[in-house]
């Protein structure tokens, strides 16, 4: 079974491990950037749990067991 908004946040979150894995130390000059980009990754995470037990009008997404 598919589901629209978990696709869309996986889909964020493989954006955003993608971003952070092409900010090597030495391309970055402070960890401003690298803070940033975890700090979205772990909401993006939070999100998904979040999604994943009570997202569908307090439901459990029936998509979850598929993440």
């Amino acid at each position: 079974m598919n589901c629209r908004v978990k696709d869309e946040l996986v889909r964020r979150l493989i954006a955003l491990n993608n971003k952070l894995n092409l900010l090597s130390p030495d391309l970055v000059h402070g960890d401003e950037e690298r803070a940033e980009v975890q700090q979205r990754r772990e909401s993006l995470y939070s999100e998904i749990k979040r999604h994943r037990t009570n997202g569908h009008k307090g439901r459990p997404c029936p998509a979850a067991k598929e993440v």
